[in-house]
């Protein structure tokens, strides 16, 4: 029974016990049914929009559902599209969200590699540069968790450029570690 019809049968009911017509428990079921419909409709409205949620912005192709199955969870597709990097990159990226907890299988991870590689491959690995990088490039690139990302971007839009890497170990709630173990592919300029 729909919501219209439901909210119709009690005012009939309400008129016919002689209750006028709009007693408190006809504005009270009412209010309910309402509530309870706008719930169901929500609901079924962000089921059916979860699915291509995860993948827009994402190229169609061979793998593309595998790769929107592994990392749609937690990232968007604008996420990956923003990044370009060498085979090698992708790869580390992908044993790197795998760390994180990301369901890659074996047999999927050639899958998302291939996908990776072939719509967002970089020609040769680019230093990231700490005081130019989007909080996107520093999660993907630079290896930092969204914490330590938005740290990093909130410490350089309060105190300016970094000077040298080392200037990040002020950055509180950075793990400097992952700065040490990147030396080579980050850089300040």
């Amino acid at each position: 029974m729909d919501t219209a019809r439901m909210i119709v049968l009690l005012a009939r009911r309400d008129r016919a016990s002689g209750m006028g017509s709009m007693s408190s428990t006809f504005r009270v079921s009412a209010a309910v049914i309402l509530i309870v419909a706008a719930a169901v409709a929500l609901a079924e409205a962000q089921e059916n929009q979860a699915p291509g949620a995860a993948g827009e912005g994402l190229p169609d192709g061979p793998g593309k559902d595998v790769t929107v199955k592994a990392c749609g969870t937690c990232h968007e597709g604008r996420r990956a599209a923003s990044v370009r990097l060498t085979r090698d990159g992708w790869a580390a990226v992908i044993q790197d969200m795998q760390k994180r907890g990301a369901t890659v299988t074996d047999e999927d991870f050639p899958v998302v590699l291939d996908y990776l590689t072939t719509h967002f491959l970089g020609e040769a690995p680019q230093p990231l540069n700490l005081n130019t990088a989007s909080q996107i490039d520093l999660e993907a690139a630079g290896g930092l968790l969204r914490s330590e990302a938005a740290a990093v971007i909130r410490y350089r839009d309060q105190h300016g450029r970094f000077k040298t890497l080392d200037d990040l170990k002020k950055v509180p709630g950075l793990d400097f570690k992952k700065i040490e173990n990147r030396r080579d592919a980050i850089v300040v300029m």
